[in-house]
């Protein structure tokens, strides 16, 4: 009788069953899974299966691996993860298609000398503030907290920002790509706020990943300056750079 073949590779199917003993409560967060060699002698498979086995788990964020120190199970379930290549300003454009942005608040204030210097405008005149949550589609799971500061200048929609009912749109259509020049960004770490973390349903200590991004128009001129902080494994950031020659 002809064995039936496999649908997955056995580092999968030892993977998908670690997984699913995490998932129970098998193994609990902050437990240590079997060794290499314990998987090769309980499951009958090679050193190398076990490996990639418990590599597909760290792909997944649901254990952490130190020499010395074993495989650790640091979370029950592996994170919603949304993933997000660029390389041009448009590509970058397609991500705010791709996703929806939730707008939670908006106020106009006065720029203080820090807020003024922050986006390089006048100290005394008028910015706007928004806080909204970036949401998957279709899911509408959240992926960020993001924080906008708008100078409130000669072609800026305030009104249409200022109301809850149409800010979102509003700036979906002040960004259009056709409109910028160029967009600056930085990624570092933070930590979110007691609110920030309510926001998205997560620990108040949870680390973030923290994008700033200057969206500079015509002339150089800064448009809008956005923060935005993700939780660990809900975004991942891809980029191809080119070698070029002259």
């Amino acid at each position: 009788m002809t064995a039936k073949p496999r649908s997955k590779p056995r580092y999968a199917e030892l993977g998908d069953l670690l997984r699913s003993g995490i998932e129970r409560g098998d193994y609990p967060v902050g437990s240590l899974l079997p060794t290499e060699l314990e998987l090769c002698e309980r499951h009958e498979v090679s050193r190398h299966t076990a490996r990639a086995a418990l590599a597909q788990l760290m792909s997944a964020g649901l254990v952490s691996r130190r020499p010395g120190a074993g495989t650790r199970v640091i979370a029950q379930r592996e994170a919603m993860r949304y993933e997000h290549g660029i390389d041009t300003v448009d590509m970058l454009m397609q991500y705010g298609n791709s996703t929806r942005l939730k707008v939670m608040s908006c106020t106009r204030k006065v720029a203080d000398e820090a807020m003024a210097t922050r986006l390089e405008m006048t100290k005394g005149k008028d910015y706007l503030h928004l806080v909204g949550l970036r949401l998957e589609e279709p899911t509408l799971d959240p992926i960020a907290v993001t924080e906008m500061f708008v100078p409130v200048r000669t072609g800026v929609p305030a009104e249409k920002m200022l109301d809850s009912h149409t800010a979102s749109r509003a700036v979906a259509r002040f960004l259009d790509a056709s409109r910028l020049s160029r967009v600056e960004q930085v990624f570092d770490a933070a930590s979110f706020t007691p609110d920030e973390a309510k926001l998205l349903g997560i620990k108040r200590n949870e680390p973030a990943l923290r994008v700033q991004r200057r969206y500079r128009g015509t002339e150089d001129r800064l448009m809008m300056l956005a923060v935005s902080l993700h939780p660990p494994g809900r975004f991942a950031y891809s980029m191809v750079l080119s070698r070029t020659t002259r």
